[in-house]
């Protein structure tokens, strides 16, 4: 039987993310997986941007590599609207000031068991993120494909999120 934790190292190829039950697959691992098994990978991109947001739909086909046989897909988006990339953390006060007003916010934070802290944000410029988002859509749907290709799922995590 096929064990991936002999092939792969933890904390280089998957690891724990602290909440969630099963360890999380990155994309060293995923590259380690595809690999083993000789499957190559095909892109498609759908461009879904906007004036003032970079969107990006990946689709992962991927396919044996010594007979050309489809092996199934894998999808995943990113865009710059997503709050991690559409806010960035503002250390002075003259910037977020001269910032225009739909551009900026406030957020608050608690770590665990501390105080509250209050954070100036202001809109990170989409087009620097361009790149960044296209690769984390990249990232997403070829972990969603080696997941369901090999039947990955009961042993690693894709949806953080869920956790």
């Amino acid at each position: 039987i096929f064990s991936p934790t002999k092939l792969m190292k933890p904390e280089t190829h998957y690891g724990k993310i602290p909440g969630c039950d099963q360890p999380t697959l990155y994309k060293a691992g995923s590259e380690v997986l595809l690999t083993t098994f000789m499957i190559g990978t095909r892109l498609e991109v759908e461009d879904l941007s906007t004036d003032d947001c970079y969107r990006y739909r990946v689709k992962v086909v991927g396919f044996h590599q010594p007979t050309g046989r489809i092996m199934g897909e894998g999808i995943g988006e990113c865009s710059t609207n997503e709050t991690k990339y559409k806010w960035k953390r503002c250390y002075i006060q003259e910037e977020f000031d001269e910032t225009p007003e739909p551009r900026r916010k406030v957020s608050f934070y608690k770590e665990r068991n501390g105080p509250v802290y209050r954070n100036m944000m202001i809109r990170t410029e989409p087009a620097d993120l361009s790149n960044t988002v296209l690769k984390m859509a990249k990232k997403r749907a070829q972990i969603d494909f080696t997941l369901t290709a090999l039947g990955a799922s009961d042993i690693f995590t894709q949806d953080i999120e869920l956790c």
